[in-house]
């Protein structure tokens, strides 16, 4: 019996040690939805929560957006620049220049995992297009502490126009 505990003891500690040793990486969440993170979320198993909030003082639709740190061990300040990319998703429009906000960099404070920011687009530009679906990659680029998941540093927004327009009776 004893030499069962010991043997557990050790195995639990090596699995601990291993995960602290893990490389962290960031990455965007938004990314690891698929080919396309849809705007308002279709319910599937993939997508569940409501991916955006309407500010009707400020007529701004806001798209929820963030980066990670995945990994254990101490929690540092990191950041990343923000940019916009400009290939729209297969039958969607490229959101305009003019009708969108993001910021252009994204910091995480020390024992913090994640950061949130929006893709704000002018909702009046929304309810003018409403037959359109629009599209706009957004991509997170010169990270300061860390390394990238490379495979998940762009999100590519796709926003189904007339379905938020009518769920939000807009």
């Amino acid at each position: 019996m004893s030499l069962i505990l010991v043997f557990l003891s050790f195995v639990s500690c090596e699995a601990d040690e291993r995960d602290v040793n893990v490389t962290p990486k960031v990455y965007m969440p938004q990314a690891a939805y698929g080919d396309s993170y849809i705007v308002p979320n279709n319910g599937t198993d993939v997508q569940m929560n409501k991916n955006y909030d309407i500010d009707s003082v400020n007529n701004k639709l806001n798209i929820y957006l963030g980066v990670y740190r995945s990994g254990l061990g101490e929690l540092k300040a990191f950041s990343v620049d923000v940019h916009a990319g400009s290939i729209a998703i297969p039958s969607t429009t490229l959101l305009p220049v003019s009708d969108y906000t993001l910021p252009t960099k994204v910091s995480v404070e020390v024992g913090k995992r994640e950061a949130y920011f929006y893709l704000t687009v002018n909702l009046d530009f929304l309810k003018n297009n409403r037959t359109m679906n629009f599209s706009l990659p957004v991509t997170i680029t010169n990270l300061s502490f860390y390394d990238f998941n490379d495979k998940l540093t762009t999100t590519k927004v796709y926003i189904k126009t007339s379905e938020i327009l009518d769920k939000e009776n807009l």
